[in-house]
């Protein structure tokens, strides 16, 4: 069975593409006697990104070539923590501080008793979850969510996802209400009323193939090494791979 990997720690990412797209299934078109030219595709699709990571070198590098290798070309898949560079603020997403501080300018957060993890380091702040205001199936594209935080405050462009046990990246396409949206791609998976949405998505992403992933090392760091990773669908990361 394959096995479903984590991304190093620190492993630093400086630029991120998205690739024609989300890979579309069932695209056409038609030609009307007038010389018109319909185009088609199917609502459905998978997420192709490539992402560029910081100069490394050292026990950097050694994660990285590992977790690569460990890829096995798209055999095996890897959690990414989907991080949007373009996200909402703090303030706007529910923090009480001042508008202009951004999510590297604020300190970690201790365990409740003041204390940190075991490593000392703290907890680090993150948007904060927004309950559904209703179930969706599997296959929806609108979706409701609670008035809590940021729920009804989301425009076009926004990126969510879903917890607990949700893998899958949505963009906002439509604001057809306050907190009433329509999200592209389709639901991965369903959503029940215990489910929270995030600003802070994770999805499953395999390499495209063998030639996906540069891992070259020059005399003093390895500079410019990227990866094209595909999404990988919920239903199937639960049927085929492992941890």
């Amino acid at each position: 069975m394959a096995r479903l990997l984590s991304v190093p720690n620190g492993l630093g990412v400086v630029s991120m593409e998205p690739l024609s797209g989300p890979r579309a299934v069932g695209a056409g078109g038609s030609q009307s006697v007038s010389g018109y030219v319909q185009t088609s595709a199917a609502a459905f699709g998978l997420w192709r990104w490539q992402f560029s990571f910081h100069a490394m070198r050292e026990s950097e590098f050694r994660r990285y070539r590992g977790w690569v290798t460990a890829l096995h070309g798209g055999a095996n898949a890897t959690r990414w923590d989907f991080f949007d560079p373009d996200q909402m603020r703090p303030a706007e997403t529910g923090y009480d501080i001042p508008d202009f501080v951004r999510w590297d300018n604020i300190g970690g957060r201790d365990w409740s008793n003041g204390e940190p993890w075991a490593s000392g380091e703290p907890w680090k702040p993150t948007p904060p979850l927004v309950p559904m205001a209703a179930i969706a199936a599997a296959g929806s594209t609108v979706i409701r969510l609670g008035s809590q935080f940021w729920g009804r405050i989301l425009d076009i462009g926004d990126y969510i996802g879903f917890a607990p046990f949700h893998l899958g990246l949505y963009t906002v396409t439509e604001v057809i209400s306050p907190g009433n949206y329509r999200i592209w791609p389709p639901l991965r998976k369903s959503v029940a009323a215990g489910d929270f949405a995030t600003l802070r998505p994770v999805l499953a992403m395999r390499l495209e193939s063998e030639d996906s992933a540069s891992a070259g090392r020059g005399l003093v760091t390895a500079d410019s090494v990227s990866v094209t990773l595909v999404e990988c669908l919920d239903y199937d990361v639960r049927e085929y791979w492992t941890e």
